[in-house]
């Protein structure tokens, strides 16, 4: 459930996925190797890290693409619950996506949770962002679990994390 105003627009999409947590947290922190392969190409392109690389304080920009529109971004990434919360904040504008992972069958699997908030626009053009919102959420859910469905893929190739040794 959302505690969105009505200024604020919500999407989300959850899913669970056959890979560990810190493969996971790897990936999506990866901001060079990782988190770019999972984005899905025709809504996302251009993708540039301005400075870090790696998990909080990475600066990173890219074109997002939907419904006809064409945003540039530019981010900052935090990592407030690290290992668990990973959120991508909009340096020049409303949005924010987080990225929460809860593990799964004693740590082997993943549920993600996507979730980007942003604020509506004023006047007109935020009038016409909220009337649009319920029809752009399907397509954020395709997006999102697209995306989620490259994550798992790439957690299946990715270089093995380091795990605790068995005893």
């Amino acid at each position: 459930m959302s505690t969105q105003s009505p200024q604020s627009m919500h999407f989300e999409a959850e899913a669970t996925l056959d890979a560990r947590p810190e493969t996971v947290w790897d990936i999506l922190t990866d901001y060079r190797e990782g988190h770019p392969n999972i984005t899905p190409p025709q809504a996302f392109s251009d993708f540039q890290v301005e400075s870090g690389g790696k998990g909080a304080g990475t600066v990173m920009r890219f074109t997002f693409r939907i419904a006809g529109t064409k945003r540039h971004m530019r981010q900052i990434v935090s990592a407030p619950e690290p290992g668990r919360v990973l959120v991508e904040s909009d340096i020049d504008g409303p949005t924010r996506t987080a990225f929460t992972l809860t593990p799964v069958d004693g740590g082997r699997q993943t549920r993600v949770l996507i979730t980007t908030d942003q604020a509506a626009s004023r006047g007109v053009a935020g009038a016409i962002e909220r009337l649009l919102s319920p029809l752009v959420a399907p397509t954020m859910r395709r997006l999102y679990w697209e995306e989620l469905s490259r994550l798992e893929a790439l957690a299946r190739r990715w270089p093995q994390v380091a795990s605790p040794s068995a005893q």
